[in-house]
């Protein structure tokens, strides 16, 4: 099932609402207190984007650590962004995110980076590292006309492998 654009702005219609999200999503409904070690709910605070132990009112940051962190930007235009990110076949330019968004080009191209950043952090695996090789081929069926690389129907295959230079070699 495909998740609409009228579907998004009903979940996350509130700064406040995507907070909360990112809460649940980080570190649950319930939690054990890093400060008192209690289990239970952690409540909104009214005027900081955090959450406080009930308890012993300890606080928990949830955009902490992740690309909103140190952002002015409101935490809706960075989930509605993600939103582009993750329905797009191609990538989201940073001129579509400051169009669609309504933020400088500067903004957009920052959030696309930081986004594209944090999903390499989460999803990838880790940089190749020390001696990498890496080749490129291109394959197709025999076609008349220009060959190599401008000739039409051809794919791409590129590779790239990390050397055990530990052998000594």
């Amino acid at each position: 099932m495909k998740f609409t654009v009228q579907q998004f702005f009903q979940l996350f219609s509130t700064d406040e609402i995507c907070l909360v999200h990112l809460m649940k999503t980080r570190f649950s409904e319930t939690l054990d207190c890093p400060k008192c070690q209690k289990h239970g709910r952690f409540t909104k605070l009214k005027n900081m984007p955090a959450f406080a132990c009930s308890w012993c009112g300890h606080h928990i940051h949830p955009m902490v650590g992740t690309p909103f962190q140190a952002s002015h930007t409101p935490l809706q235009k960075w989930f509605y962004a993600m939103y582009l990110f993750t329905t797009s076949r191609h990538g989201v330019p940073a001129k579509e995110l400051q169009r669609q968004l309504g933020v400088t080009y500067k903004t957009a191209w920052r959030m696309g980076h930081e986004i594209r950043k944090y999903m390499g952090k989460v999803d990838g695996n880790q940089p190749l590292a020390g001696t990498v090789e890496a080749d490129e081929t291109y394959i197709g069926g025999k076609r008349p006309g220009k060959r190599g690389r401008g000739a039409a129907g051809k794919t791409v295959v590129f590779g790239m492998l990390e050397r055990d230079d530990s052998c000594g070699s």
